[in-house]
């Protein structure tokens, strides 16, 4: 998640970058003045050019419960219930997140997207020091991703994934490859990508101890196929594998445990500890059907999840897009999730506890069914009527999430889109 820096205008965006804002233009002065920085031949523009560009601002507010938290404890029945001296405590936090994006033409063959979210972070907890200092009381990330592809012919296509993200504690960097290849006319899409993520980090101990730098390295390989069943009809399904080795905690988080003691026993808290390696899997398929007499779209999808850890996950979900004129549309969503807990979730532990032996007690691994629904108004300018029709869209977002073991999240967001 990623906070966005305001933008001025397209135009002042694009200046900034100096590329072209505009496809065409018959007078060079005319060009300059509409924000082209691209020089002219005759009275076409030359490359590299900007085709695309989005912002997007959203705000996240986030209350819920969990036992890896150590603040405000409370008592409360079901899910929320004190195991004797052991209750959850306060996951509150509001996250800003503005985010951009661009597509940027280099000629006929080449083209490249780049992605830049920020994230500001009310949470102090993944500043591990807090625990000790509570110096902080926000923290930000940033990310740079970029994608550039190289389209030799339309039959098929070449990408490279790249970029790194920075955030405290944590440094990562990340590249891949994938291939597409379009079969039958564009009826048959294949893509095969791979992925892979280096992140190093300084972990800290809950009582503050600085154990040195860790690393966590993450490599996925996906298969996808996207399959025209109809003019109306359309079929995508995914498998992927992913394997992790390295630290794979989460090295903020604790457990608490019980410490024998006389006269009575201590309440301290111990690191989170997952094995050096997890292998993690998914399929899923998604069929979309559009209703020509109702101008409407209709996604049904569903995704399953397992690794060797013995979590298992099953996640639906349901779309419905629907014009209400030309030029404005409403995209709806529902999704249920349902997930069994990692065999070594516990809500605290007892001493003596293994060196190496695996613990968490992260509400986001236990058992817990999780329920979404959001709505998003979308307007699309360039259908608009001519009185106001440009090549921009806006939309405005709304969605809700909400699951079993305490946790709530309400999401409002903000975007806006213009094609050159």
């Amino acid at each position: 998640m990623t906070p966005w820096r305001a933008l001025r205008s397209a135009a002042a965006f694009a200046g900034a970058l100096g590329l072209t804002a505009t496809a065409r233009a018959e007078d060079p002065a005319a060009a300059v003045a509409e924000g082209s920085y691209a020089p002219i031949l005759g009275d076409e523009l030359a490359y590299p050019r900007l085709e695309e560009l989005r912002a997007r601002v959203a705000f996240f507010l986030q209350d819920g419960q969990g036992y890896q938290s150590q603040a405000e404890p409370f008592t409360a029945g079901g899910h929320g219930a004190r195991v004797g001296p052991i209750g959850r405590g306060s996951e509150k936090a509001w996250v800003l997140e503005p985010m951009a994006y661009v597509r940027v033409r280099q000629n006929d063959e080449v083209s490249h997207e780049i992605f830049a979210p920020l994230d500001i972070v009310s949470a102090a907890s993944p500043d591990a020091l807090d625990v000790v200092s509570t110096a902080s009381r926000s923290n930000e990330s940033v990310e740079l991703s970029a994608t550039t592809t190289y389209t030799p012919s339309p039959d098929w296509d070449v990408a490279f994934r790249y970029g790194l993200h920075i955030e405290e504690p944590l440094r990562s960097i990340h590249a891949g490859p994938a291939v597409t290849l379009r079969l039958f006319e564009n009826n048959t899409v294949l893509r095969l990508a791979a992925f892979l993520v280096a992140d190093g980090f300084d972990p800290i101990t809950p009582t503050g101890f600085d154990l040195g730098f860790a690393a966590r390295t993450t490599f996925s390989v996906n298969l996808s196929l996207t399959q025209v069943l109809s003019p109306t009809t359309l079929l995508d399904a995914t498998i992927g594998t992913t394997e992790q080795w390295g630290t794979l905690e989460t090295t903020w988080n604790s457990l608490a445990t019980v410490r024998p003691g006389w006269p009575r026993p201590e309440l301290v808290r111990t690191a989170e500890l997952f094995p050096r390696s997890r292998n993690r899997d998914a399929v899923s398929a998604r069929i979309a059907q559009h209703v020509p007499a109702t101008h409407s779209t209709v996604k049904g999808s569903y995704r399953f999840y397992w690794d060797e850890d013995a979590q298992l996950a099953h996640t639906g979900e349901l779309e419905v897009d629907q014009y209400l004129v030309p030029w404005l549309y409403l995209h709806g969503h529902v999704r249920l999730h349902v997930q069994s807990g990692i065999s070594f979730f516990t809500p605290y532990l007892v001493e003596p506890v293994g060196p190496r032996a695996p613990r968490t007690s992260d509400s986001d691994l236990e058992r817990l069914v999780a329920r979404e629904g959001g709505l998003r108004l979308v307007f699309l300018r360039e259908r608009a009527p001519a009185s106001v029709r440009d090549t921009d869209s806006f939309d405005l977002g709304y969605l809700r999430y909400q699951r079993d073991n305490g946790l709530h999240v309400d999401y409002v967001s903000l975007g806006y889109g213009r094609s050159f």
